[in-house]
């Protein structure tokens, strides 16, 4: 029972901070705008038509789709219903990631150092921002540490009904997340060891809990696929598989641009490039990877990983556990095989693409839980020793660097300079601005799809330029000042088309207070002639 109030407060706790979160967001994610127009597709559409249709795969959109009747019945219907439906989502899925979490360190170690590894583990601020952010990551992660929890006990005791529920954790893993694809294989590696491991008697049944954790996620990515056509649109598994990317649809109609803007000097990208070197070989990588580890885990955690790893019989020594002269337990067994095989995946993805995502190493961080809960408590444990405290003030001690630990992670979750969303008010402004003034039938071309939320007005964004540009109901275009400043040939080209058959209305701040401009609003004129528009 005492576990279950300890992890019951760190639920709350999270669940707090996540809700200062959601009141404090005004936009979603931009990766999150395409989730939730695919969601709205869900309430509208046949789903396997939306299923087809969409290059995301397709748990997290429906799961906002099912919520979002119930938010707008609560706050009525519009863009914020949409943003926490979404929101929403993440949160329990955040939350949900405590428990198994939890329930992995404790089977491990013990329930201190299970109650340290959730408390790390809610109150790191990148892992908290994934959980109340309009994205599927967080679905991803507990449905894969749900099913290493869970095909822990299955390949321990042989029960079937823990080798179904680890199977059906995966298979919808994979339906959230590409990445999932790897737990049937960790699964197995996991078994193969767990046969040649001296110190493990065999175990009863193991074979009919492996079948079931290998064939029915089989199931579910052979549903998927049946459906979709391919294994995922997901470039980057793609390419791990060795499949290359999809072959592009033929156009039986050329999608023009105007003439006088066909010069391929012109840059019509989507996005503007960014700044961040190209990943070239795989030390590189590893070095990018190991970098981005040791940020997410705050840099001091990353050390008490380490620490924790090298010094783990001396953590199992501290408390007690009568384990310390057999191998390791298949709960750590399973994490470190998952490591090294999404590590493994990760490699040839930033090898094969080039490019590495804070998103994509916190697989690695949740799986790093234990070991950094596990060489922090010997950390302050040594050092009670050393200061040799006696047992009164060690627990204040204890209970003070818990309330200081508490304190800076809430401060640094809750500071403005650290605060992501805060930049998109400008956005958000300017989708009040268009929805007070545009006329019926007017369209809007934003570059980042924010305003044009907020508006519910018709339009395009940047992905569709070329239709936009072709469109005589396009009546306002909007733009960040940065993309308009940007040394790029994507900048010179919008400065000259809307220098061309733009007049600037009104300019919006990143924040409130902040009087610099950073989105701005044009009134499009379309020309009859685009010839004679000067670089």
């Amino acid at each position: 029972m005492a576990h279950r109030r300890s992890l019951i407060a760190i639920v709350l706790l999270a669940a707090c901070l996540h809700a200062i979160g959601i009141a404090r967001t005004l936009l979603p994610a931009q990766d999150g705008l395409k989730l939730i127009r695919f969601a709205r597709q869900f309430q509208n559409d046949p789903w396997a038509d939306v299923v087809r249709g969409a290059d995301v795969h397709p748990l997290y959109p429906a799961l906002v789709a099912m919520v979002e009747p119930s938010v707008a019945a609560a706050i009525g219907e519009g863009a914020d219903a949409w943003r926490i439906a979404a929101q929403l989502v993440a949160v329990l899925a955040s939350l949900g990631l405590l428990i198994p979490v939890y329930f992995l360190t404790e089977a491990i170690f013990d329930r201190r150092i299970a109650f340290i590894a959730a408390g790390v583990l809610a109150l790191l601020p990148r892992v908290a921002e994934v959980g109340r952010e309009t994205l599927g990551d967080g679905l991803g992660l507990v449905a894969t540490f749900v099913t290493l929890g869970l095909a822990a006990r299955a390949l321990r005791s042989g029960d079937w009904r823990f080798a179904a529920g680890a199977a059906a954790a995966s298979g919808l893993g994979y339906l959230a997340r590409p990445e999932a694809i790897l737990l049937p294989a960790v699964i197995g590696l996991a078994w193969l060891v767990d046969r040649v491991w001296p110190s493990n008697p065999a175990r009863p049944r193991a074979m009919l809990a492996l079948s079931l954790m290998l064939l029915v996620p089989a199931f579910f990515i052979g549903g998927y696929t049946t459906i979709k056509g391919g294994l995922s649109e997901k470039l980057a598994l793609r390419n791990a598989a060795g499949l290359g990317p999809q072959a592009m649809p033929v156009r039986t109609v050329p999608q023009h641009v105007p003439q006088g803007l066909d010069d391929p000097r012109w840059d019509f990208s989507p996005k503007e490039e960014t700044e961040n070197i190209a990943i070239r070989g795989m030390g590189q990588a590893f070095k990018r990877i190991l970098g981005r580890w040791w940020e997410e885990l705050a840099w001091f955690f990353a050390a008490m990983t380490v620490w924790g790893i090298a010094r783990r019989r001396a953590v199992r020594q501290a408390i007690g556990c009568e384990e310390t002269n057999q191998g390791p337990r298949i709960e750590s067994r399973l994490l470190g095989l998952f490591a090294i095989v999404y590590l493994a995946a990760l490699l040839r993805h930033c090898t094969t693409l080039g490019y590495l995502s804070w998103r994509h190493v916190l697989p690695l961080v949740v799986a790093s839980m234990p070991w950094a809960a596990a060489g922090t408590y010997l950390c302050c444990r040594r050092i009670g020793e050393l200061m040799r405290l006696s047992p009164g003030r060690a627990r204040f001690a204890r209970y003070a660097a818990t309330v200081f630990t508490l304190g800076l992670s809430i401060a640094v979750q809750m500071n403005p300079s650290h605060w992501s969303h805060l930049s998109r008010w400008g956005h958000w402004s300017a989708g009040r601005w268009l929805a007070a003034h545009a006329a019926p039938g007017e369209k809007v071309l934003d570059t980042r799809g924010w305003a044009q939320f907020i508006s519910r007005l018709p339009g395009y964004d940047y992905w569709h330029v070329r239709q936009a540009l072709t469109d005589s109901a396009l009546a306002y275009v909007l733009v960040g000042v940065d993309e308009l400043q940007a040394s790029s040939a994507r900048g010179a080209t919008l400065r000259a088309i809307l220098s061309f058959a733009g007049t600037p209305l009104v300019d919006f701040p990143a924040s409130p207070g902040d009087p610099t401009p950073a989105v701005r609003i044009y009134r499009f004129h379309r020309p009859v002639s685009w010839e004679g528009i000067a670089r």
